[in-house]
Formats: structure tokens, C-alpha cells, sequence
């Protein structure tokens, strides 16, 4: 077998924390109460132990074999035996999904629905009654192409092989799968994979069946006089020989490639395979849609919305929503020119590779310097250095410096290269996470929207003021901050930033930074960067007050402030929250 497909060694269990055994530090076994079976047929089972769990509370090992206590396995597996025994004799039905499993869990999903038995019983005893009722079912078959499942809410996602009689199998083997990698979430670390109680039940990438290779059945079906059910497969059968039915799905659509085959088709007989015709996407689906395909014109990972939320959930705004991965829109030429300033205003490195900001052009004007007043980059191995001084902002090198892209000075301008997911959290809406862990200084984005005047905040519609950020990184508390000032509105037009809720105590820091424009317009983009360390799926926060944390690390926040009419309630619940959040 290949490297490949062989498992990763699972963790040896330490008992570190273990309690009630016997003098001899043994415990009870309760009994299997899961199963998984390897590319190469080998069994694992999941053990359930008495008087033993761990500190988070399971209490599950996998085993390879049990060899004191074989009637434990015995027992298994005449239960499972006769399980699918009565799966077979109930239907020959195979459910064919397209989870982002991986293929090492095919034969776990097989053994599942009792594959090998309702083959055996089903395919093959070919019989002379394989035509019967054939007219009825080519009736109702067409009826189930047209009219999806009225329960099946994703039908585009499933395919389903349907034989209302006895039939040969397309195929003598285990089907062959097609693969769609996808970045996936976290997942419980303590069972090699899941499965479910008391049968070995998992999810598992399926046989995918291209569409052109069928196309002549389901034209026969509809248009045709039956005769027989063998001469129209013999007809598919010629027509079909050179489609490779290889097909990846993504994003609810299929393709099909086609060339020569080097193995003759697998005879049919009476066989009927529909697929189900794409639905057009809706709702969370075609929201999801869309905001990926602009982010991947911009070049950015996925953005993902959770199952949590529903169509329902989904307000009319953000169906007019325009995703905007990293530009601000303008509504105000005015501003638009501001912001596109003349080439020959910005200062441009010479430098191949810049290793010194002392020694390039684009850093004269940059405020971040070490103790000796030497001027530094803001990351270091791209990573955020958290040394910008109070009202300074970042300069990355632009698109006139001559370094290229892989520069190190070029950071927040980079495409995200992080996967995002948008949930429902339980207290303040929606929110983001991310589906990867990310190290502290990690970059995760820009903060867009469209661009306005402060000035004009006041005139927007009241359900636009909480997605405005002012853009006042530069601004020194206390102090006259001189210039003209703006903010950014993310109701209308933004990006996944616009979900990112408050916290008193945040995972992520902003910070000011320019490369598309000059300094002196005072319109930079603001960066969103992890402050610590952050696991894969924790919830991503800003504090959206930074000067009321500033002034208690200054102690002149320890007195009661006072609350202002428009603010809002906390409901951060972190440890040091401030109870309220000024508006």
C-alpha cells in the first residue's frame, strides 16, 4: 500500500491523568462501542472504559485488537453483521454524498451502509425479472430527476443511485472516488476520526458520474419508445466508451473530461442512474458564492459562511452587499482623486531586495526607528514587530519602489492567505474566526468600505453607524490632530472585517498603514493583526474603544467613567470588561 493512504500513528494514551482502577492499575471495559476499517481491511475499534476518563471528559481508546477480551469483538461484530444484514434485505440503495472527508474513510463509510452485502444479494444473482415494472420505474425515475427531494435542501450536493429491481453493479469493485481538497475546520483530536455509537458510520467522498456520459439515458428516457431496458444501455454503453467519468465539484458545478479509456465499460444490465440536476444557488449558498469569487479575483483565500446560519438569518442588505477584498469604493470623485494621487508624489525604493529601511527612499518618511534613532521595518519574517510609536502609521513600499512583490516591506498589500468562516455567535450576531492558527503578528486583512468624510458620518442612516470606522490611527489623544479626517463605511460595500464584533480584551490589534496613496491625504488603510497567539477557530475581536483601555493601563481609568447616552452594552465577557462600549 502507498504511503499515501497508510493512517498517521495515533498519540499513545498516557493514563496521566487516570483514577479508579484496580491495585494493578487496570479498569473495566464497558464495551466497542465504534469501528473504522483501513485501506488494507484492518479493523480499529473504539473501546469505552468504566472508572476512566480523561479531563475533558471522554472516556474512548482505539484499539487494534483486543486480545483479552475477544468475545468483546466477537460480540461486535456479529451485532454489526446483522445490522447490515437487515440493510441489505431493506434496500440496495447506496447514499452517495460529497463531504471534504478524507479518502482513508471510504471504506469505514462502506462497511457502513453494507456494501458488500447488498451486493452480494442484489447484483450478483442477475435475473430475468430485472425488466420487470420497467415502464413505472422509468416514470418515476423522470419524476425524481425533475422534482428534488422537497426534505433535501442541498440537493445539488447529492447524488443518488436509485434501482427499484435486481441489477448488476457499474462496477465488480469498490468504487473509485474523485477528490475536492478543501481547508477544513477543527476537529476533535481525541478518536483517529469520528464515528458514530454502536455502528461504524461515517461520511466519505463517493463515485462521481459525469454528466455527458448519461446525457444519451436521460434523453432516452424522456423521448423513446422502451422496449427493452437492455437495448438502451447498449446504445449509452457505445456512446459512452470514451468518457472518463472523473469529475470534481465545486462551488454547485460539475465538468466533465473527456479522452480514451483504456479499460472496455463494465457491461450494464438494466442499470438506471440519475443525477440530479444543479440547483440554482440561494441564500446563504449564493452569498457564499459570490463574496468567494471576488475575494479569489483579488487573489485571497476562502471565505466561508457556517451552516449555523440560515437563509432566514440573512437580512435584504446583504443580498445588495458588494464584497470588496481590498480597495475602498468611492461614492465622492472628489475624494477618489485625493486619494489617486500623481506618481511623482510618492517616494520609490531603488532597492532590489530591501534589507535596510535606513537605505531605502520609501522609508524617509517612515517614525519607526530603534533607541538609536535607526530607522526600521514594521514586520520582521511577515510578521507585524508591534513597534510603531503612538499616531505613527506603517509605510510599505509601493507600486512605483522597484523591489517586487515577495519584498518583506509588502505585507498588509498582500492578498489573504488565511481562510475566514462567518458564524453565528450566541450573544453578539454574526462574527469571524479563522480556520487555521495563527501566530501573534500574523496579518489577517484590511479593514474596506466606502470612503467618506467624518464630517458626513452624521448624515448616514442610523443602521450604517455600527459598521463605520473612523480612520484616526494618526490622531494623538489630547492633542489638536491636524488635517483633514475620514472614515470608512463597511454597511454597503466591505469585506469579512465587517463582522468582526468588540472585545475588552481582543485577539487582534489595528494598526495604520499606506502604500496605495501618501501619507499627507490621511487616508491609510487599517490592518487587522492577531495580538497573541490565536487557535484555529476562535472567535476574531478588536477592541473598538482603544483609548478607554489605554487610559486604565494609565490609571486614569480607575475611577467610574461616566456612560455615554449612546452607548452600548458589553457583552464581551471577558475578564477585564469594561461594561460598555461608547458609540
Amino acid at each position: 500500500m502507498t504511503d499515501l493512504w497508510k493512517r498517521s500513528p495515533t498519540p499513545e494514551e498516557s493514563w496521566s491523568d487516570a483514577e479508579g482502577g484496580n491495585e494493578n492499575g487496570e479498569w473495566p471495559i464497558k464495551g466497542i462501542v465504534g469501528e473504522e476499517v483501513d485501506p488494507d481491511g484492518t479493523s480499529k475499534y473504539e473501546v469505552r472504559w468504566g472508572n476512566w476518563s480523561r479531563k475533558d471528559g471522554t472516556n474512548t481508546t482505539w484499539q487494534l485488537d483486543i486480545t483479552d477480551r475477544n468475545h468483546l469483538v466477537n460480540r461486535w461484530n456479529r451485532s454489526q453483521l446483522s445490522k447490515r444484514s437487515a440493510l441489505a434485505q431493506d434496500s440496495p440503495d447506496m447514499e452517495v454524498s460529497w463531504p471534504d472527508d478524507a479518502v482513508h474513510k471510504r471504506f469505514t463509510f462502506l462497511r457502513a451502509q453494507a456494501y458488500e452485502e447488498k451486493k452480494r444479494k442484489w447484483l450478483d444473482k442477475p435475473s430475468d425479472a430485472s425488466a420487470a415494472g420497467w415502464d413505472k420505474e422509468i416514470e418515476l425515475a423522470c419524476r425524481r430527476t425533475d422534482e428534488p427531494d422537497a426534505e433535501d435542501d442541498n440537493a445539488a450536493s447529492r447524488l443518488r443511485v436509485r434501482r427499484g429491481t435486481p441489477r448488476s453493479t457499474l462496477s465488480s469493485d469498490v468504487p473509485h472516488s474523485s477528490s475536492v481538497k478543501r481547508i477544513r475546520g477543527p476537529t476533535p483530536s481525541n478518536p483517529p476520526s469520528s464515528s458514530k455509537r454502536g455502528a461504524s458510520t461515517i461520511g466519505e467522498r463517493s463515485p462521481s458520474i459525469g454528466d455527458d456520459a448519461f446525457r444519451p439515458l436521460m434523453c432516452n428516457l424522456s423521448t423513446s419508445t422502451v422496449e427493452s431496458p437492455r437495448g438502451i444501455f447498449k446504445g449509452i454503453t457505445e456512446r459512452s466508451k470514451n468518457v472518463i467519468t472523473n469529475r470534481s465539484v465545486k462551488s454547485g458545478q460539475a465538468s466533465t473530461s473527456t479522452g480514451s479509456s483504456n479499460a472496455a465499460p463494465s457491461p450494464m444490465k438494466g442499470d438506471v442512474i440519475f443525477v440530479r440536476p444543479v440547483k440554482p444557488l440561494r441564500g446563504r449558498a449564493l452569498l457564499q458564492s459570490n463574496w468567494n469569487q471576488t475575494a479569489h479575483e483579488a487573489g485571497a483565500a476562502e471565505i466561508r459562511i457556517s451552516n449555523e446560519i440560515v437563509d432566514g438569518d440573512i437580512g435584504q442588505h446583504l443580498h445588495k452587499f458588494k464584497y470588496t477584498e481590498r480597495k475602498y469604493h468611492f461614492d465622492n470623485d472628489t475624494l477618489q482623486s485625493m486619494f489617486d494621487v500623481d506618481p511623482g508624489a510618492f517616494l520609490a525604493c531603488r532597492c532590489t531586495t530591501c534589507q535596510r529601511a535606513s537605505q531605502c527612499d520609501c522609508q524617509t518618511g517612515s517614525e519607526i526607528t530603534n533607541e538609536r534613532g535607526q530607522k526600521l521595518y514594521a514586520y520582521s519574517c511577515g510578521l507585524f514587530a508591534f513597534r510603531i510609536p503612538q499616531g505613527a502609521e506603517v509605510i510599505e513600499c509601493n507600486k512605483h519602489c522597484r523591489c517586487s512583490t515577495a519584498c518583506g516591506n509588502r505585507i498588509a498589500q498582500k492578498p489573504r492567505d488565511i481562510p475566514i468562516e462567518i458564524f453565528k455567535t450566541k450573544q453578539c450576531g454574526w462574527g469571524a474566526r479563522c480556520l487555521v492558527a495563527l501566530p501573534r503578528g500574523k496579518i489577517l486583512g484590511i479593514y474596506t468600505g466606502t470612503l467618506l468624510r467624518r464630517e458626513d458620518v452624521d448624515n448616514l442612516p442610523p443602521e450604517h453607524i455600527g459598521y463605520v470606522f473612523d480612520l484616526d490611527g494618526t490622531e494623538i489623544r489630547g492633542q489638536h490632530n491636524a488635517g483633514d479626517k475620514f472614515s470608512v463605511d463597511s454597511y454597503d460595500y466591505g469585506n469579512w472585517t465587517r463582522f468582526v464584533n468588540h472585545s475588552c480584551s481582543p485577539s487582534m490589534k489595528v494598526y495604520s498603514v499606506v502604500f496605495d496613496t501618501i501619507r499627507e491625504v490621511h487616508m491609510p488603510y487599517v490592518a487587522f493583526v492577531a495580538a497573541r497567539d490565536i487557535p484555529a477557530g476562535e472567535e476574531l475581536t478588536i477592541d473598538y474603544e482603544p483609548s478607554a483601555a489605554e487610559e486604565m493601563a494609565e490609571g486614569t481609568g480607575k475611577q467610574k467613567r461616566k456612560m455615554s447616552p449612546t452607548a452600548l452594552l458589553c457583552k464581551c465577557n471577558a475578564k477585564q470588561c469594561r461594561g460598555w462600549i461608547k458609540q
